[in-house]
């Protein structure tokens, strides 16, 4: 959306939901976007993008939030030199399909996603991700696949981590900051000026392990679902 040849916002529909973008500083510009989806009957299930245009864009739809999940946007030029969990540091194998599938279903439990996938399309998720070699556990030292991180976008610029999970009986050890920290030097050492990662704003644990891997937070962002 231009005002004047200047541009204020975007809305790209990647389904289910639309992922808004904008830098104008009047939450009234997002009326125009609203208006576009209503009179062309687009249907969407959320919006996710920076809160307070999340926010007016859903009043402008007149849509009814089911959920509304807080991201924190959290963004790395350099890794922090920490100590690393026993075990080392690698890309995920298609041998380890089902297993990682089955992580990726219960990563999506806990992080509160909604609309949730089905499992077949959770496990062509992961799929593709091994194949593109964007997918990485940590193995530790008794060759026990106990965590898994991902970069599950990116651009010229950033590469976003992703599809961080330990299972419950693994936790408490390390295994996650090592693997995201093992993943966030091999973007940057794969060209990428930056890593970038969104983190619930309620989960304060995992934003103070960002930070010691030298996170820095950036943004919020709602994560909106519609009835």
């Amino acid at each position: 959306m231009f005002d004047n040849n200047e541009f204020k916002a975007t809305a790209v529909r990647t389904l289910p939901k639309v992922f808004l973008s904008a830098i104008t500083k009047n939450v009234d510009d997002l009326k125009l976007l609203a208006d576009y989806f209503t009179d062309n009957k687009i249907k969407i299930a959320g919006v996710v993008g920076e809160t307070n245009y999340s926010d007016a864009f859903t009043t402008y739809l007149q849509k009814n939030k089911v959920s509304d999940r807080k991201l924190i946007v959290q963004k790395l030029t350099k890794v922090n030199d920490n100590k690393l969990a026993d075990g080392e540091f690698k890309p995920a194998r298609s041998e380890a399909l089902d297993y990682l599938a089955e992580w990726a279903n219960q990563f999506q439990h806990d992080a509160h996603a909604f609309p949730k996938k089905t499992k077949t399309e959770i496990r062509s998720n992961i799929k593709n991700l091994i194949s593109k070699g964007q997918l990485f556990n940590w193995v530790n030292s008794r060759n026990e696949l106990v965590s898994m991180a991902g970069i599950i976008r990116n651009t010229s610029n950033i590469g976003i981590v992703g599809m961080v999970y330990t299972p419950k009986h693994f936790r408490g050890k390390g295994y996650a900051k090592s693997c995201v920290q093992k993943l966030s030097e091999h973007i940057l050492n794969s060209g990428y000026k930056n890593c970038g990662l969104f983190a619930e704003s309620a989960n304060l644990t995992s934003t103070k392990i960002y930070k010691e891997i030298g996170y820095e937070i950036s943004t919020e962002f709602s994560d909106i679902a519609f009835d």
